[in-house]
């Protein structure tokens, strides 16, 4: 598991990262998934879906659809509970939802690796939510062998 030196010791706790990514037919919605190839938010989500059984919902401002799933603008306009927001989005924009995942009512955020927003994640974890940070839910599954086989 990888972890920025400065994240509080609240974030990452190994059994929520087990928890979060065995709990098949969980939704994650997915902030910054679009359907470009060349980003690293399609493979991921594609191996959170075919892999470990999620259902993913894309959220993207242009509402793209993604591999057939239809995509929202904002987590408040997503229609259904959410078990995890996976953040995409550049370190200025987190902020922002982690405010949306409050206001939603989702006790679980992961900050992909890369995502790199202090402020974000110490707004989530004063807000009582469940953190998961600068690590990739591909990465951890396969170390923990819940998905590709490597």
């Amino acid at each position: 598991m990888t972890q920025l030196s400065n994240r509080p010791q609240a974030a990452n706790d190994p059994y929520l990262i087990e928890t979060l990514l065995s709990d098949h037919g969980a939704t994650w919605a997915v902030v910054g998934l679009t359907d470009n190839p060349d980003r690293v938010a399609k493979p991921i989500a594609s191996f959170l879906k075919s892999e470990l059984g999620m259902h993913v919902i894309p959220v993207n401002l242009r509402r793209e659809t993604v591999n057939g799933e239809r995509a929202f603008g904002r987590i408040a306009q997503i229609p259904v509970p959410i078990d995890v927001v996976h953040v995409f989005v550049n370190g200025v924009a987190a902020s922002g939802v982690v405010d949306e995942a409050i206001r939603k009512g989702v006790k679980n955020i992961w900050f992909q690796l890369g995502v790199d927003s202090p402020e974000a994640v110490d707004k989530a974890l004063a807000a009582g939510l469940n953190v998961v940070v600068d690590t990739c839910p591909s990465i951890e599954g396969r170390m923990r062998s819940l998905g590709w086989r490597m």
